[in-house]
């Protein structure tokens, strides 16, 4: 069958954003089509099998607040026997030494002479009334050692950005306010502030990765298109075009990252507002090592890594998350590396051999040892909470609902959020779009 010329709703991008509004609007029985550029659904939200080596895309865990397990997420198809609820094991590497993430949280761990110096610029920490940037908040809530040590460098490293360049909106959920007994407690005995953190327990799959809640929120869409990407739309003619054709519509969803939806567009003034959208790009680096993960990582799920001198933010071991994400015998990683929009990053094959002189040098992975399975760039990674953000995002939103056109997932809103919340917004929004149709919009 070929590709359809009309549809009541176009969807645009068939991540888990994509696919859960196109579950909600074929719930309704909705006239609707479901576009992926890709040769299969899921987005970021998927796994590479080679054999008995698993990857996913990058560093994916599931943390839910609403959903009480994977069973109960809309339109996702999954069992809980399928899942595992983990408690976090993250470390920091700081001063040649790996300790209990969060840092801010375990400076207990910490040799005496660095505690010391946390703990007394904790306490005269500055107290900035109105917080201007990402910076003065991080310094006036945990003081300049805390700061200069891990909090400045790493979120330097993994937003590839001056913290100053970042507005207090970036601190949400994902860097909650400071807690001075938490500190307190963190370097006054060990082991008080291990479970800490929004994410101190997550859920991942028992075997195949994080490409199993893909496949399930795509499970059972009939109106779906793989292959098939957008390259421009006509907003004020309701046209899509593809390289298998145009396609008419009435109202759109689209999950692709904002500016590139922007840029694919036919209104001028989305192009120049979009040009004030920044972001990260990521690299990531899946390998396959042959022999056990180094005695120093224990059984860490991933390391955070502030020195700028080693060229990823973070390390991941798949195998201490889940036993059957290898062969026998070997240690699954994943590596990541952040770069600035506007950056030219170095060729893959130059950063993937500093990447490995980096894992030798540290003593993690000997490169004779490595097998690269896949390395990947994500193009748009995490956007920049800057100062322009919000206002610029808001008018974009404005221009595109006159259109008729309804942003939806992390990057289509231009946000960061979680899995679940990329999911249950996208329901959400289809529903309102649902209340918006007709019964001639019903599908035949």
């Amino acid at each position: 069958m070929g590709l359809k010329k009309k549809a009541a709703i176009l969807v645009a991008g068939a991540g888990i954003a994509g696919c859960a509004a196109a579950q909600e609007l074929q719930s309704h029985g909705l006239d609707y089509l479901l576009l992926e550029k890709n040769v299969e659904p899921g987005g970021l939200t998927r796994s590479i099998n080679i054999g008995e080596a698993h990857f996913d895309y990058s560093g994916h865990f599931m943390h839910l607040d609403h959903c009480a397990s994977p069973a109960a997420i809309p339109y996702a198809n999954q069992s809980d026997e399928d899942w595992q609820l983990i408690n976090r094991k993250s470390t920091v590497y700081v001063n040649g030494a790996l300790i209990p993430a969060p840092f801010q949280y375990n400076l207990y761990y910490l040799p005496k002479a660095i505690r010391e110096q946390c703990i007394e610029s904790f306490h005269k920490r500055p107290k900035i009334e109105r917080c201007q940037s990402f910076k003065e908040y991080l310094l006036s809530g945990f003081g300049q050692a805390i700061c200069d040590y891990f909090l400045f460098p790493y979120n330097e490293k993994l937003m590839a950005c001056s913290l100053d360049d970042l507005s207090v909106d970036s601190v949400k959920r994902f860097f909650p306010l400071p807690e001075r007994q938490k500190i307190e407690n963190g370097y006054a005995q060990e082991g008080a502030n291990l479970k800490t953190g929004y994410n101190r327990s997550f859920w991942y799959p028992k075997t195949q990765g994080i490409g199993l809640l893909s496949k399930g929120l795509s499970k059972g869409l009939k109106a779906l298109q793989t292959c098939c990407p957008i390259e421009k739309v006509d907003l004020a003619q309701e046209c899509a075009f593809t390289p298998l054709g145009k396609i008419r519509y009435e109202k759109m969803l689209t999950s692709l990252p904002l500016k590139e939806f922007c840029a694919v567009s036919s209104d001028l003034s989305l192009h120049t507002l979009a040009s004030c959208l920044k972001h990260t790009r990521v690299f990531c680096l899946n390998v396959l090592v042959r022999g056990p993960a180094p005695k120093s990582f224990g059984d860490t799920h991933w390391i955070y890594i502030p020195d700028k001198g080693i060229p990823f933010y973070r390390l991941g071991v798949y195998s201490h998350i889940s036993a059957k994400m290898n062969p026998p015998g070997h240690t699954t990683l994943y590596l990541e590396a952040a770069f600035s929009d506007n950056a030219t990053p170095p060729a893959m094959d130059d950063l993937i051999k500093e990447i490995f002189f980096s894992l030798e040098r540290l003593g993690w992975a000997k490169r004779a040892n490595c097998r690269v399975i896949c390395a990947n760039w994500i193009d748009c990674a995490y956007v920049y909470f800057d100062h322009d953000r919000q206002g610029t995002v808001n008018k974009i939103l404005d221009i595109l609902h006159t259109y008729n056109v309804y942003p939806i997932g992390r990057y289509g809103l231009w946000d960061y959020i979680s899995m679940e919340d990329t999911i249950l917004s996208s329901i959400e929004t289809a529903k309102k779009v649902t209340g918006m149709c007709s019964n001639d919009d019903k599908m035949e």
